[in-house]
């Protein structure tokens, strides 16, 4: 076990009045009533082997935060126990571990050294550390003059290249650009490659679910779920789309309104995930081949998918609509197309016939059909109904091809 933590707790006393804590301090008994405790974290226990890749989701105010910090030795726990076995580097705040008069040159052997690297390590990796950086003559500099973008950029340089046993990562790179977040995965793929752990913290589903094999999702303190990565963000996505303020009520699969009325659906869809406010309003997906129903596709075939939906008559058809996507086996869209895509409305409530029909450009493997009925009002997008797993398709190829996505091209070869 490389990460273990038992009964972990963190609580904080909450105070009506700051004089309270001082009054606590000498009549203990007496104020005792008046104060209140706040869990950050309550009862958490899990165990991580070494090599893994673990992601840690859940919304703003969780724990995940409070979590890292007790691990990384931060901040102490309230009660339980945590266990942390090997080298760990730690990218947790911006700017946590510089110093902003110190140049960025003084602060990589700064960060070295409180990540238990010598001098002479950190004399061998200057050149690779401050190449990975790519912050120019800025290295020289101040770091107060930095942005946060160039903070990040150096902190993860520092991390990544310290060779930890453990690395540790909360939305660090959710300030960085687009290259510097591939540069970075890529960076993780390598590290997965030679078996270091990795926890990483993010509100991005998309790339938890691209490079983690697991998941841990925390609310209000509690530990929600833990398991596979697709399982685990499928149930936190149901979360946070509906209504549901309980998040261990998406756990047992029955949301408020599931809990009055329970809809069954005309087909019996295998799926991974469902939910919504209407569950059952999709009545029927079917995937067609030529003329008939089937699972099987040669890349580049045209894909038919038929959808018979019952839209409900409260429904306001200016905001309603509908979208599928195909997703690889780790849930991410790799496809995706909507009514609203097209510019187009349903023209009634009740009962609507849709087709979709497009070529499958995908490389040879296993994909997701997922289908929802939508509400565009909101912000993230609601459902009335999401289907995740309402069909399963395979591609093949006549041959091996790199990539996931096999786009049709024009290729000139001149003299």
């Amino acid at each position: 076990m490389t990460i273990g933590v038992k009964n972990l707790s963190k609580v904080y006393k909450i105070y009506n009045k700051p004089g309270d804590r001082i009054k606590e301090a000498f009549f203990p008994k007496k104020f005792k009533d008046k104060i209140k405790d706040f869990y950050a974290l309550n009862d958490i226990n899990f165990s991580i082997e070494k090599g893994e890749t673990v992601g840690i989701i859940g919304k703003n105010g969780s724990g995940k935060s409070t979590l890292l910090k007790i691990l990384t030795g931060v901040i102490n726990q309230s009660s339980g126990e945590r266990i942390m076995d090997g080298t760990v580097a730690a990218i947790l705040e911006l700017g946590a571990g510089f110093n902003p008069e110190y140049t960025g040159i003084e602060n990589i052997y700064l960060n070295g050294t409180i990540m238990g690297m010598k001098k002479e390590e950190v004399d061998e990796k200057i050149d690779e550390i401050a190449a990975f950086a790519e912050i120019g003559e800025f290295i020289e500099r101040p770091v107060k003059n930095y942005s946060s973008g160039m903070f990040v950029r150096l902190a993860f340089a520092v991390a990544i290249n310290s060779d930890p046993d453990i690395l540790i990562v909360d939305e660090a790179l959710a300030v960085g650009d687009y290259r510097f977040q591939a540069k970075c995965y890529n960076k993780f793929e390598e590290l997965k490659s030679k078996g270091k752990t990795i926890l990483f913290v993010s509100h991005d589903v998309d790339a938890v679910r691209r490079f983690c094999t697991r998941a841990i999702w925390l609310d209000c303190g509690r530990m929600i779920m833990d398991g596979e990565v697709q399982d685990v963000t499928s149930k936190y996505m149901e979360f946070i789309t509906s209504c549901e303020p309980d998040a261990m009520a998406c756990i047992s699969g029955m949301t408020k309104k599931e809990k009055i009325e329970e809809i069954q659906p005309e087909k019996e869809f295998n799926s991974i995930n469902r939910f919504g406010s209407d569950v059952g309003c999709i009545k029927n997906v079917r995937v067609i081949r030529g003329n008939r129903e089937s699972d099987l596709f040669n890349s580049g075939e045209r894909m038919e998918v038929e959808i018979l939906v019952d839209v409900p008559e409260d429904a306001n058809l200016s905001d309603t609509g509908f979208a599928i996507s195909l997703k690889n086996k780790n849930g991410l869209d790799l496809y995706v197309t909507a009514l609203h895509d097209q510019n187009m409305r349903f023209a009634h409530t009740g009962r609507n016939n849709l087709k979709f029909s497009f070529p499958v450009y995908l490389n040879e493997g296993e994909y997701t059909l997922t289908a929802g009925l939508e509400m565009r009002n909101t912000f993230p997008i609601t459902y009335y109904d999401y289907i995740e797993g309402a069909a399963y398709i395979k591609i093949i190829c006549e041959k091996e091809y790199f990539g996931v996505l096999r786009m049709p091209s024009e290729i000139r070869l001149g003299e």
